[in-house]
């Protein structure tokens, strides 16, 4: 369980990282407006409401009285600000969850009000892999060139006892699929370890929202 206080800055996080900038270029998605009629509502987040919206055809976000359009990627999956996605999630019950993501590091999942309260994601598989394998993804990550506005941020993995832990602005358990794939924290989000006769880099989210960081070499 996450307490209040670690809800309480997630909460701060999310605001601030959601904010309007230059964005990757991609084509238009048309989304029906009886599909964009589903996810309208207000959604909990730690006690916060967020309101959902529509203006002509384009679906809305609206918080503390700073407004940001979805753009849609598909009919489910959309870009808010430069960093995050928002996933509508419909659920049998007939409830609906927001899952806010910058996939990477970061997700939350607020439920609309009066849904259900939203499952968290599924447990990852038991898979143990061998510590001289956990070993080797054990350091400090130094993100490739190009990629972050700036040049000193770095990742740490380390190792405690068998189980991997990230720190990168939050601590993260990461808990293995594959020797390679591991799930990070609680979340849905996956991280992955790539070796080669280069070194070692982690790849961490997918398409646009993937993010490379290349293990820094032991002096």
């Amino acid at each position: 369980m996450i307490n209040r206080r670690y809800a309480a800055i997630a909460a701060g996080v999310l605001a601030l990282a959601i904010a309007p900038g230059p964005m990757q270029a991609q084509a238009p998605v048309r989304v029906p407006r009886a599909v964009l009629e589903r996810y309208v509502g207000e959604y909990d987040q730690n006690g916060n409401t967020i309101k959902v919206l529509l203006q002509g055809d384009t679906l809305v976000r609206e918080a503390q009285g700073q407004w940001f359009a979805f753009v849609p990627i598909s009919e489910t999956l959309f870009r808010i600000g430069a960093v995050f996605t928002a996933e509508f999630v419909a659920d049998q019950a007939g409830g609906m969850t927001q899952v806010v993501s910058d996939g990477v590091d970061m997700e939350f999942r607020l439920p609309r009000k009066g849904s259900p309260a939203a499952p968290p994601p599924p447990p990852a598989a038991t898979v143990r892999v061998p510590r001289p394998v956990l070993e080797r993804y054990v350091g400090t990550y130094e993100f490739i060139p190009g990629q972050m506005g700036r040049n000193d941020l770095t990742v740490e993995v380390r190792l405690e006892g068998d189980t991997l832990i990230r720190r990168m602005g939050q601590e993260a358990v990461l808990t293995p699929l594959s020797e390679t794939r591991f799930r990070v924290g609680n979340t849905s989000l996956v991280t992955e370890f790539v070796v080669d006769e280069a070194g070692v880099t982690q790849v961490m989210g997918s398409g646009f929202q993937q993010l490379l960081a290349r293990l820094r070499p032991q002096r």
